[in-house]
């Protein structure tokens, strides 16, 4: 049974490959020129106006996919990466809670390679490539957006503690992947898209894929962390 039979692969360096990833260049533009030297009150104003745009993209998409009779508990539900990942990003911007922001930052590796090999679950249109770019842009976006904006900062060993609860997540959505016939988080059969990450047929690419991901993790505090630096030498002294 092929899990994928919905999913469409977007060609690398294709039009729609380019678009997708102008957008996620224009959605930073759009949120850190709005940011720049922004008082308190501005800040507070992007986050909440961003958490709702995302939001209404999520309970659209649900709602679209619903009017349009494809709705399918195998592909729509939020059980990818991703679509937990968008959750925190709502829920990050409204809360600004440490924990959802750790999340946040290491699971939004997966965002990064879902523009660089994208692949779309509910398949190939108009509509659901711009959702796509939204949900997954809106990942990355907010991500880097707490960290240089909303001056939250990764604290030492998150990315191995938040490691460690991801696999409590595993046996979770591998048992409803068996219910539904479902390929969440790529836990049931490898995604089709050409990813160098991607090694091996299953079970084994879900082994390395655990390898990748601890380094992802850890790239991803690295990083977080460098742009705290930036921040704090570009923050006036007081």
């Amino acid at each position: 049974m092929d899990r994928n039979i919905t999913h469409y692969t977007v060609p690398i360096g294709s039009d729609l490959w380019i678009a997708m990833n102008l957008g996620l260049i224009a959605f930073f533009i759009i949120i850190f020129g709005a940011s720049y030297k922004a008082n308190q009150r501005r800040l507070n104003i992007i986050r909440y106006s961003l958490g709702s745009f995302l939001a209404a993209d999520y309970v659209y998409s649900q709602i679209h996919a619903l009017m349009n009779g494809t709705w399918d508990a195998s592909i729509s539900l939020p059980l990818q990466l991703c679509s937990f990942s968008q959750l925190l990003a709502i829920a990050l911007c409204f809360t600004k809670k440490q924990w959802v922001y750790e999340f946040l930052i290491f699971w939004s590796a997966g965002a990064i390679h879902a523009f660089l090999t994208p692949e779309i679950s509910e398949g190939y249109s108009v509509y659901n490539a711009t959702t796509y770019t939204i949900g997954h842009g809106g990942i990355i976006v907010t991500a880097f957006f707490a960290t240089f904006k909303l001056h939250l900062t990764p604290r030492p060993l998150s990315w191995w503690k938040v490691f460690l609860y991801t696999q409590l997540v595993l046996p979770i959505i591998g048992s409803i992947n068996y219910f539904l016939g479902a390929n969440y988080m790529y836990l049931a059969q490898r995604p089709d898209a050409n990813n160098p990450f991607i090694i091996g047929e299953w079970p084994w690419y879900i082994v390395s894929l655990e390898a990748v991901i601890i380094v992802h993790f850890y790239a991803f505090y690295w990083i977080h962390q460098r742009v705290v630096q930036v921040r704090y030498n570009l923050t006036p002294a007081t």
